[in-house]
C-alpha cells in the first residue's frame, strides 16, 4: 500500500501539477527545474547587471530584494515540514531568474517585472515573525501552501505574458522592418 500525502503536502503537490498544467510548455517548466535555490537568482541577477552597466543602462535589481527576501524566509519556512523538496523549491526561484532573463533584453518589460516584483515583496509578510508567533501549526501549514499557489498564479501570469511577448516581438519587428 502507497504511503498517502498528508493534506498539506498534497495542496502544494496540486499547486505544482496545476502549474505545469496550466503553464502548457514541458520546455520552460524543465527551465525552472533546474533553478532550485536563491543563489541561481542572485547570480543571474548579477549577470544582468554586468550585461547592463556595459550597455550603459544599468536598472535598480535592489527594488526586488524586499521579495527576494520574503521569499528566501518563505522557502526556509516550507523546508522544515516539507523536507526541502527541490521542485517545490525550483517553483519558487526557477521563474523569478526565468522572468528577469526574459525580460532584461527589453527595459520596459524589465521595469514592469522588476516594479511588480518590488511591490509585491513589500507586500508579502515577514515569514519569520509569523512562525515565531505561531509555530508550525497545520493550519499555519494549510496558509503556506495558499501562499504558494497565489505564487504560482502570479508566476503563471508572467511566464505567459512574456513569452507571448517573446514569442511575438520578431514577428512585429519583421512586419515593420521588412
Amino acid at each position: 500500500m502507497a504511503a498517502s500525502l498528508n493534506p498539506v503536502e498534497a495542496a502544494f503537490g496540486n499547486a505544482m501539477r496545476d502549474f505545469k498544467a496550466e503553464l502548457k510548455d514541458d520546455d520552460v517548466y524543465n527551465q525552472l527545474s533546474q533553478i532550485t535555490t536563491i543563489d541561481q537568482v542572485y547570480d543571474a541577477t548579477d549577470e544582468i547587471q554586468k550585461k547592463q552597466a556595459k550597455e550603459g543602462h544599468l536598472r535598480h535589481l535592489s527594488k526586488i530584494s524586499p521579495y527576494l527576501d520574503r521569499l528566501e524566509e518563505y522557502a526556509a519556512t516550507i523546508e522544515v515540514f516539507l523536507q526541502a523538496k527541490p521542485d517545490i523549491l525550483a517553483l519558487i526561484w526557477g521563474p523569478i531568474k526565468l522572468l528577469l532573463q526574459w525580460t532584461s533584453v527589453i527595459r520596459a518589460s524589465f521595469d514592469a517585472i522588476v516594479d511588480i516584483m518590488a511591490e509585491i515583496g513589500e507586500l508579502l509578510p515577514e515569514f519569520k515573525r509569523v512562525i515565531s508567533l505561531f509555530d508550525q501549526t497545520v493550519t499555519l501549514q494549510e496558509v503556506m501552501a495558499l501562499f504558494f499557489r497565489d505564487i504560482l498564479d502570479f508566476y503563471l501570469v508572467a511566464l505567459k505574458f512574456f513569452k507571448l511577448s517573446r514569442e511575438l516581438f520578431p514577428a512585429v519587428i519583421s512586419v515593420l522592418y521588412h
